[in-house]
This record gives C-alpha cells, structure tokens and sequence, in this order.
C-alpha cells in the first residue's frame, strides 16, 4: 500500500525594530474566550519547558503561531489522531467545532488595523493537484484561518519558488526561504507566518547604552550593548525573580522580562512555571519607580518539533501505519505528519517612538512606608513574553541563556 507523506511546516517570524509603520490588516473585531487563550497559554508554557530539557539554550517560540497551524492540521484528522492533538494543545474541553470558531475568533481579532504596531497572521494550505482532498476540508481551513488554498503541481520545480515567494512577502523579505524541495510523496503543505513590527512607548536613549558584561549560568561572560531606561513601570519581585512589563506604542501589546535572583536560576524557574504562575505574577505588577539595563540583542530559533510534539502526546499523528487524517482526504493511501519545523527572529533595540507624554503620580497614605526604588540588571539569563493585553494571549515565549549581539 502507497503512503502519502503529510509535510507541514511552521514559519515564525517575530521583528521588533525602531521603523514605525502603518497597519496593513483588514480591521475586524471579535469576541475571544479567555478560557481558550489560558489553554493555549498552558500548551505555549508545555511546548517551552520540553524544548529546554532536550538542550539548553535560546528559545524563542510562538504558541499562537503553533497552535493555529496544528488546529488546522487536526481538523482534517479524526479518532485518536484528532483526539491527542487536541489534547497536546490543552484542548480536551472543547470539540472540533468549537476550536475552529475559536481560532476564527483569534485570527480576527489579531488582524486588526493599527497606526502604530504592525501585526501580520497569515496561514496557507499548498496542495498536490490530483490528489482528492475532500472540499470541506479546504473550505473548513479557509472560513476559520482565512488561509489561502491553492492546489499546485509538487512536481514542478516552480512551487518550491512559489511557497518560498509567499514566505517572503508575508514576514516583509526578513525570511526567504524555508523549504528546499518536495519529495514524491509529499501531498500538502501547511504554512503559518506571524509577523511583528513595533516601538517601544518609551524609548531607550542611545547614548546610554554601553558594553557591559552578560554571565551565562556556567559563569562565562560576553560583552552586550546594554541599554538603560528609568522610570515608573509595572513591575514585581519576590525572593526568587524580578519581573518588569515594557510597554510597546499603543499600549496594546507589552514584553514582559522575568529574571531568576541567581544567575544560574532560569533551569529552576522553568522547572515550577505553569501559565496560571505567569499570570499570576504579571497580576501581581504595580507601579514602582526604578531603572532597567536590558541588552541590546537578538535571537534565532529553527528546530523540528516532531520528538517534542511527541513527548506531549501527539504520538499517532506521526505514525505512517496509524495516522487517521479521513478529514482530508479518502484513505487509503495513509497521510501522516512527516515534519513539524518551526523557525523564528527576535530583535530588541533601543528604538521607539512615544505615541504619548505620560506622566504618572502615584498618591498614597502616611500609613505604609515609601517602596525602596529598584534597580533590575538583566544580565544573566531570562525569561520573556510578548502579550497581546487585550485578551491575555502570550503571543510569543522565549527563554534566553546566551544572546547573539544586535
């Protein structure tokens, strides 16, 4: 019996630098579950803590960007195949249904016009002409993903061109290409891009930026531009970490930093994380007045995530002998995942504009004494997320132990 191979790649791209332009997405608005975005906080928070126990080093993910490539990938699948991926997603409450018009719900509400950040979702599903992939399946990915469908010819030199040109077009040419080639049983192509492009609300002044020392949590040490802002911040601290939100232009969407006290404490912070203990700490946040040194840098990510997806319980998916994807197409021939890979860009600099001159006066009572100003040197490695505050979505987790120099 012939077996087809389902590829599905994931393309991230996340860019954060000091050129402010336009929104260029459709506006729309729509009504998001919190309980759903919690689940996909969980999955984001599972997915970064397996990939640092296979290696340490820099991590730098995007749970929405994966989880709106798998949710298209499990509603083409059924049985035990649909079951564990939506069970590795966090998802085990609600039904395919459900999850589809969640995520329109997401994709729309994330496309939205902004004068001041661009956000880019974009998703495409490439298929092999001749094979008899069901219409409702094609349709089901095109009305709750807005993903372009389009079958093509695998065999022709010219489609890897092709789905390397939309690549570079949707992450603005900062990647250009992300697949090779297309072997003879390859069937269909799934693609995700994100792309991100802000300021800081309050900038970073160049001129205070210095080379200063950055210790790995073995003890050696690199010189990093060092950027230094002060100021009033949402901030918090306790004895294990300290953690600060950094406002991008329109206020809608923040990084948040969280620094283990011990510079060899971000192995143990990740070892107790959950998403319920990272919300609970950016809800512990209050105005303090205080400064940051936060490096200058950036970060690339590309791994396969098949042994990591694995690990947390989609094992059948990629099973050639028992994936069950009778949503997509007649079996037999039996589709399976041949490749789950994700790539990713972070920058951080000191650019931005201020969209507002905000000036903030905290008035208290006699009764409690004045909070001691605090300094944060982010100077060993760290934690970081990018939320979208209005429905609480870490759009992006990163765990930084040796950041490349920008």
């Amino acid at each position: 019996m012939r077996k087809f191979v389902f590829s599905v790649i994931f393309l991230l791209l996340f860019f954060a630098s000091g050129c402010l332009v336009e929104g260029i997405l459709p506006s729309g608005s729509a009504s998001l579950n919190p309980d759903f975005t919690q689940h996909i906080n969980a999955f984001g928070v599972n997915l970064l803590k397996a990939l640092w126990e296979e290696r340490e080093e820099n991590l730098f993910i995007s749970p929405a960007s994966i989880e709106l490539a798998l949710s298209m990938v499990a509603s083409g699948a059924r049985g035990t195949t649909q079951s564990e991926i939506l069970q590795s997603l966090e998802f085990s409450s609600f039904n395919m249904e459900e999850v589809n018009q969640e995520n329109a719900n997401l994709v729309k509400a994330l496309n939205r016009t902004n004068s001041k950040v661009t956000l880019n979702v974009a998703n495409s599903l490439w298929a092999r002409e001749g094979v008899p992939f069901y219409e409702n399946y094609l349709q089901t990915v095109q009305q709750f993903y807005q993903a372009e469908a389009r079958l093509v010819d695998f065999a022709d030199p010219q489609t890897v061109n092709l789905i390397n040109q939309w690549v570079s077009e949707k992450t603005h040419n900062k990647i250009t290409r992300i697949i090779d080639r297309l072997s003879d049983l390859d069937v269909l192509v799934l693609l995700n891009a994100i792309y991100f492009k802000g300021k800081w609300k309050y900038t970073f002044d160049a001129e205070n930026t210095q080379l200063l020392p950055f210790y790995t949590a073995q003890g050696e040490s690199q010189e990093l531009p060092t950027m230094w802002q002060e100021g009033s911040f949402d901030y918090f601290e306790n004895q294990t970490l300290q953690a600060i939100r950094l406002l991008y232009a329109d206020e809608r969407f923040s990084m948040y930093i969280f620094l283990p006290r011990a510079q060899e404490g971000l192995s143990d912070l990740l070892e107790g994380l959950n998403a319920n203990l990272l919300e609970d700490w950016i809800q512990s946040m209050e105005k303090r007045e205080g400064e940051i040194y936060l490096p200058r840098f950036k970060l690339s990510f590309e791994r396969s995530l098949n042994a990591t997806l694995r690990e947390l319980g989609m094992e059948q998916a990629f099973d050639p002998q028992n994936a069950d994807f009778g949503g997509m197409l007649p079996i037999p021939p039996n589709a399976f995942l041949s490749e789950v890979k994700h790539k990713s860009i972070l920058e951080v600099n000191e650019e931005g504009t201020t969209a507002a001159a905000v000036t903030s006066v905290v008035i208290g009572i006699t009764a409690l004494p004045p909070e001691e100003r605090f300094l944060m040197r982010v100077d060993h490695p760290f934690l970081l997320a990018i939320r979208d505050e209005e429905s609480g979505l870490f759009l992006f987790l990163g765990a930084v132990e040796n950041p490349e120099m920008l």
